[in-house]
């Protein structure tokens, strides 16, 4: 059986997500303690220097848009916490199960709250982040 090549439709999701969406940085805490002796009082400022970001293009729908995907792709639980679920085409890659926060373009700071990817090979084609305030 011939193995579907997801390149084309990968860069038209990420054409479409461009187009329509707009630009949001997802961000990793520090998770380094501020006094090793007491790491359970963890990071002082986890914010002011993260582990990570990732700047990427989202949709923003509302989580009742998305029942018939809810029904297939996505967590229910994921679907009923989120205030907004973000769609985006990150390709090959970063795990976003990783990062606690996304910061949109006007500012706005979103707790992700959970996170389902459409994987049908290797690449992620779409990914479905749920977020609240």
């Amino acid at each position: 059986m011939a193995r579907f090549d997801y390149t084309g439709l990968v860069a038209d999701a990420q054409a479409l997500i461009f187009e329509f969406g707009r630009s949001v940085s997802f961000i990793k805490f520090d998770t380094t303690p501020a006094d090793a002796a007491q790491p359970w009082l963890g990071a002082a400022a986890p914010r002011t220097v993260p582990d990570a970001t990732l700047a990427v293009n989202a949709v923003f729908v509302e989580p009742d848009s998305t029942r018939a995907l809810g029904l297939s792709h996505t967590d229910n639980d994921m679907v009923k916490r989120s205030e907004q679920i973000m769609i985006l085409s990150p390709g090959a890659s970063d795990d976003l199960d990783t990062y606690q926060e996304v910061i949109d373009s006007d500012g706005t700071r979103w707790k992700v709250v959970g996170v389902q990817v459409l994987k049908p090979a290797e690449v992620v084609v779409l990914a479905f982040v749920g977020v609240m305030r």
